[in-house]
């Protein structure tokens, strides 16, 4: 127990509330829970503020206090922000010049439970990204509720090591309604999204003719799900992370940064799967290996217990770990051990992005009934553009955002309702944070695009990646009169970080699973790679987040019987798994070079979203999507959603076109004549498809110019109203019936309810 100096803070917050408070001769320990207490606390007279007592007569002490706090952790809990009014204020807690600093790694650390690295844990996850968070903190809540009715499996204890310092930079900034149902149901609330992230509302698609002539431009839209019931986001990736590894602190999952797994020490040369998959596939019981088994799905007894392996660290420690996951992401730094990763032939695309901010507002920007609370593509025959707008916190303090996030988290976790929250704007100076809003602007084109030589390439910039993106950019006059209404903005995430660049997005995973057997020291584990580790195939339609979720949600399912069982049934388990991989990665691929194909021309363009809303968004599982919002059901949700590219109508009518427009771009533009019979086939199979009732929703409120027999009019360009600007501040806002202020700006709105479109005036 260490005694700290007294300090006292005086604040008048966003809502005009004043806090005076005393920290005398304050004790702190700590709870059963792992949260910091202090001890002392009275109210007191307003003396001066807490940053002013930090460097006044007794500058030594509050050194002390500052660095004694910091290593506890204590400046880093949300109890300490919001108890003692420091979260609230317009300038948070600031360290002495001289306080002894502490690293990203150790304050983040410093949020777990239980300090330090363990020497076991039953699974280890190695890479800290999104798809390792989800993975965790589904693995810890479902397996908390499945032992609750089946005592054999246990709650396992979960470590996560990340080798960066902190949450970082990275790509795939849209999320879709899969996602939104799993926060919803692990119990993350939209009013928390909303304050972090940009707000979204659909999907919108440009087709420009590849003559760049300014005529002939088709298009779609489509909404995304109502505010009412989960959110769809923009989101910047480093926070993003930052909040779901803070989330699973709380839940008990151990998150590790600045924590680098040595990978050659860690073998998993003897995989004695894959000699057996034949024994394993021929008993096993299950008929579709693909489908998660919600209700016990390895009911078999454990014949004997799991061996123990071991992950060894580069500072050589060593964790016994039962189960070790790869989400090392696109690197597969132990799923490259056992296959390398595999192209498909004949087709993958290449991408270069970077961040700009626009001047002035959206009117008169080159794109008709352009909203930028759409993630909005513009697609052109060598590939497509994502124009995606988005909140950065970039240059704000791993500490503050961590008091922001823990703030926002401690409001959800009571329930708060959400014109409560303090608005984005708000929270960005009651913990003294940095945001602003810039727009990610990146093109993703086929890699059998034909470039200028490279004495021509040379003139449209300094690098490659500015090179190409602004090369094709001049081929189009409507993306140049775009992009001439946005200023580059160099370095956002730091030094070099102005332009980006890709190669080759997609590839598969031959083996995303199997034992680790080490004959020397006689030992094993079951290892398996999730998220990008298992494959990619491209941004189009955002599957990076949305589609590979499954991958981590699937196995998250499944690690409770992998710990569990014995040999046979793990085995079986992660044949399963790999089965269930391999065919997701392949059906991706299909819809992305479906999509490719069909922007060839505008007026095939618009058939790739058709398609995949009919097939994504119109099935029964879909139609019942309120229903999962559990973590007990979520599974059966996001596991069986690939966008539709699994159905056989829609299936069948992509073959036809890969078939019909296939070429390489080197050989020309796709004849007329195979255009013409594209559309024909398209008409054709779709109503077959609505004919055999499968594929139902409400057409007229989810698209403009679609009624609901998905019948093309041209004069309807209303939908369902889910998204409005606010009236202050003027971003977009998302309407759910009930909350009035906005969560950027924080002023209270009149518009409030749902409009939906058959309700509209002059729809009925």
């Amino acid at each position: 127990m260490a005694c700290a100096w007294t300090l006292l803070s005086y604040e008048k917050n966003s809502y005009g509330l004043d806090s005076i408070l005393l920290l005398s001769a304050m004790s702190l320990t700590t709870s059963h829970s792992g949260s910091p207490k202090i001890l002392g606390l009275m109210e007191a007279p307003l003396l001066s503020s807490a940053e002013d007592l930090l460097h006044e007569e007794h500058e030594q002490s509050s050194r002390d206090l500052w660095t004694a706090l910091s290593i506890g952790g204590l400046l880093s809990s949300s109890y300490f922000w919001r108890t003692y009014g420091l979260g609230s204020s317009s300038a948070p807690l600031k360290a002495p010049a001289t306080a002894q600093p502490i690293s990203n790694a150790e304050f983040l650390n410093s949020q777990n439970i239980q300090p330090g690295v363990p020497s076991s844990s039953d699974v280890v996850v190695v890479g800290g990204g999104i798809h390792s968070l989800i993975y965790a903190i589904h693995l810890r809540l479902r397996s908390q509720s499945l032992f609750a009715s089946d005592p054999t499996l246990h709650v396992p204890s979960i470590t996560v090591l990340e080798r960066l310092q902190s949450p970082g930079y990275k790509i795939g900034e849209s999320t879709l309604t899969t996602f939104g149902v799993w926060l919803k149901s692990v119990g993350i609330s939209t009013s928390v999204l909303w304050r972090l992230f940009g707000a979204k509302d659909g999907l919108a698609f440009y087709y420009l003719p590849q003559d760049g002539s300014w005529d002939g431009v088709t298009s779609f839209c489509a909404n995304g799900p109502s505010g009412d019931f989960v959110a769809t986001l923009q989101i910047e990736r480093k926070i993003s992370e930052l909040m779901l590894t803070l989330y699973a602190q709380r839940l008990g999952v151990k998150v590790l940064h600045g924590t680098s797994v040595d990978v050659p020490g860690t073998p998993i040369s003897s995989d004695p799967i894959l000699p057996r998959l034949a024994k394993v596939r021929e008993a096993s019981s299950s008929s579709d290996p693909a489908t998660v088994s919600i209700s016990n799905p390895e009911a078999s007894p454990s014949r004997t217990e799991p061996r123990i392996g071991h992950v060894k660290l580069t500072n050589g420690l060593n964790i016994k770990t039962k189960l070790l996951v790869d989400a090392t992401g696109r690197f597969r730094r132990f799923a490259s051990k056992k296959s390398h990763s595999k192209r498909f032939e004949g087709f993958n695309t290449d991408s270069v992005w970077a961040y700009f901010e626009m001047t002035g507002d959206e009117s008169g920007l080159p794109f008709d009934n352009y909203e930028s609370c759409h993630t909005n593509h513009i697609c052109l025959t060598e590939g497509w553009a994502w124009l995606i707008r988005l909140p950065t916190w970039e240059g704000s303090s791993i500490p503050n955002l961590t008091a922001m996030i823990n703030h926002l988290l401690d409001l959800n976790q009571v329930n708060t309702p959400s014109d409560s929250y303090p608005s984005m704007e708000e929270l960005a100076r009651m913990f003294n944070c940095k945001v602003r809003w810039v727009t990610s602007i990146g093109y993703a084109l086929r890699s059998d695009v034909v470039y200028p030589p490279t004495e021509a390439l040379a003139k449209f910039g300094a690098c490659e990646a500015e090179r190409k993106f602004n090369w094709i950019t001049a081929k189009y006059p409507r993306m140049q009169a775009y992009m001439d209404r946005h200023r580059l903005v160099r370095d956002l995430y730091g030094e070099n970080s102005t332009w980006f660049i890709r190669k080759q997005l997609t590839y598969s995973t031959p083996i995303v699973s199997g034992i680790a057997n080490n004959t020397e020291d006689d030992t094993d584990m079951a290892w398996a790679a999730i998220g990008d580790a298992a494959g990619f195939t491209n941004p189009l339609y955002s599957p990076g987040i949305n589609c590979n979720m499954a991958t981590s949600v699937f196995l998250a399912e499944k690690t409770p019987y992998i710990l569990s069982r014995g040999t046979l049934e793990k085995e079986r388990t992660l044949d399963q798994y790999n089965t269930f991989c391999s065919d997701r990665v392949a059906n991706l691929h299909r819809m992305n070079k479906y999509n490719y194909v069909l922007m060839q021309s505008p007026r095939t363009g618009p058939l790739g979203p058709l398609w995949q809303y009919l097939s994504g968004t119109g099935n029964a599982l879909w139609r019942r999507s309120s229903e999962f919002v559990s973590v007990d059901r979520v599974a059966e949700f996001v596991t069986t959603w690939e966008w539709g590219s699994q159905h056989p109508e829609y299936t069948m009518f992509a073959n036809e076109a890969i078939r019909l427009l296939g070429n390489r771009l080197s050989d020309g533009p796709p004849e007329e004549a195979r255009v013409e019979e594209v559309l024909r086939l398209s008409e054709e199979m779709m109503a077959q498809a609505k004919k055999s009732g499968k594929y139902v929703n409400r057409w007229a409120g989810l698209f403009s110019w679609y009624d609901d027999e998905l019948r093309f009019d041209a004069s309807k360009k209303g939908r369902d109203k889910l998204a409005v600007r606010c009236e202050g501040c003027g971003n977009w806002r998302i309407l759910t019936g009930v909350s009035k202020r906005c969560c950027t700006c924080g002023i209270v709105c009149k518009e409030v309810e749902i409009v939906r479109y058959q309700d509209a005036p002059g729809c009925k």
